[in-house]
């Protein structure tokens, strides 16, 4: 800090010894492709553009802020690419923020990291810049932060337990990028047909497939007509999805010109039979993969993963992995840096040998070949966006009829899973309409944490502590 001629206190911003998005376009060939999308291209070079612009703007509203924490609000596409490079070229520390979040979830986001700037982007008004007023003061993580030179802040379901923020140097997720690829091989020749939300799954994939000089390719929906024209149009080399697009597309009638080297299955749990069924269609077996923000992706079934469809693979070159009272352990390159909120620092986190429990209940066969069996936390995975159950309890039990509620994860032949609540009423005569409680739930939640179906049950089972027992 440094005294101005009036006396006032001002902040220097972080200044950084590397930074990851100005890295990567000097790496870039500028002619390149780095996107496709709604049937056209953007080159390196207009990328280059467009992000340099927006630090242009955002440069004098946080430049004599300490690592100022900037949110980016936009759909997925070329813009948010764009203004997420941009979020960082300008010395900001980019911190996503989902837009199918319901607006009390954004709020609490934006109070609990404390934001300085919210980067807006929507079709009616264009891109927006907005500075949030805070009703607490600035929290005392924010000097320690300071010294980890954040790149990246992003607010999880976590793979422990409670939502945290996982915060990432820019030198961290250079290290995680490296590691990733040494599965993966991603080069400038590839390019990957990208169908997950990017709030919640950015740092180690379009940030690797940028650094490596390779195209991402966004298709016009989901569906899977449009992820195969897309594919077809762009001569995609490698599909990254969830296990749900991989079932949708177990339902096509053909592959025909479809030429895919890697086919990466992540999020949650990829059904054998649905594997074989994309293997016959399109002529190669998914590969799953273990993504985790706190550690990056250490795991990949590569090659030959059609021999043990349902492990997640060995531990990638720079990882190792092993069993503690049958969870899963992980220790390799770029690890977080800190949890956010409590402040807890790297050191903290890992074990004395810098292992991370990563809260996956596993078995690791002779040749290293690791199967997840369950977790120890209750995360819900849905579509590639996790959440806790806990919190759309939370909601459910405030309303005045409702005694107690459970919130489980039922199989979808679509989407993997899908919420369903069980609730105990304190007046079984007088039960509250469902309508009221999805109303109450769609108030307060993202709309994929609102449960498909209300039961009305007894009771409820509890532990013999008096915590909910889950399956």
């Amino acid at each position: 800090m440094s005294r101005n001629r009036r006396g006032r206190r001002e902040s220097r911003r972080c200044v950084f010894k590397m930074n990851i998005a100005e890295e990567i376009f000097k790496k870039a060939n500028p002619a390149a492709v780095a996107v496709f999308h709604d049937g056209g291209e953007t080159t390196y070079a207009e990328l280059d553009k467009k992000s340099a612009a927006l630090a242009a703007r955002l440069r004098p509203l946080i430049e004599r802020l300490p690592c100022p924490r900037v949110g980016l609000l936009c759909v997925d596409g070329v813009d948010y690419i764009a203004h997420a490079l941009g979020i960082l070229r300008a010395g900001g520390c980019f911190v996503p923020i989902a837009p199918e979040l319901s607006f009390p979830e954004r709020e609490r986001l934006i109070e609990e990291v404390h934001l300085d700037v919210l980067v807006k982007h929507t079709p009616s008004d264009g891109l927006l810049l907005e500075v949030p007023s805070h009703p607490s003061p600035p929290p005392d993580w924010i000097k320690p932060l300071a010294k980890i030179r954040p790149a990246f802040i992003r607010f999880t379901s976590g793979t422990t337990g409670d939502s945290k923020g996982i915060v990432l140097s820019h030198e961290t997720l250079l290290e995680r990028i490296k590691a990733a690829n040494e599965g993966l091989g991603i080069s400038p020749s590839d390019r990957i047909l990208w169908v997950l939300p990017m709030s919640h799954h950015f740092a180690v994939s379009i940030m690797l497939y940028l650094w490596h000089g390779a195209g991402i390719v966004f298709p016009q929906s989901n569906l899977p007509g449009d992820i195969l024209e897309a594919s077809k149009r762009t001569r995609a080399t490698i599909i990254y999805a969830a296990p749900f697009h991989y079932e949708m597309l177990a339902g096509c009638q053909s592959g025909s010109g479809i030429a895919w080297r890697l086919a990466i299955a992540t999020t949650a749990a990829l059904a054998p039979a649905t594997a074989c069924k994309i293997s016959e269609i399109f002529g190669i077996f998914p590969s799953q993969a273990l993504g985790i923000i706190e550690v990056g992706l250490p795991c990949l079934n590569f090659p030959s993963p059609e021999n043990q469809p349902a492990s997640i693979g060995r531990p990638q070159p720079p990882f190792e992995a092993k069993l503690k009272e049958n969870q899963l352990f992980l220790r390799g390159p770029g690890c977080l840096d800190a949890y956010l909120s409590p402040w807890r620092l790297r050191a903290e986190i890992l074990d004395g040998d810098g292992w991370f429990a990563t809260g996956d209940i596993a078995e690791i066969d002779a040749g290293g070949y690791i199967t997840l069996l369950g977790r120890t936390s209750t995360a819900i995975s849905i579509g590639g966006m996790k959440f806790f159950p806990e919190e759309v309890e939370a909601i459910l039990n405030t309303h005045p009829a409702i005694q107690l509620s459970r919130v489980l994860a039922r199989r979808h032949p679509d989407f993997g899973m899908v919420p369903v609540a069980e609730v105990v009423i304190t007046n079984a005569a007088e039960p509250p309409p469902r309508l009221e409680l999805l109303k109450l739930c769609r108030a307060a939640l993202s709309a994929y944490k609102v449960p498909v179906e209300i039961r009305f049950v007894d009771e409820i089972p509890l532990t013999p502590t008096g915590k909910i027992k889950r399956p």
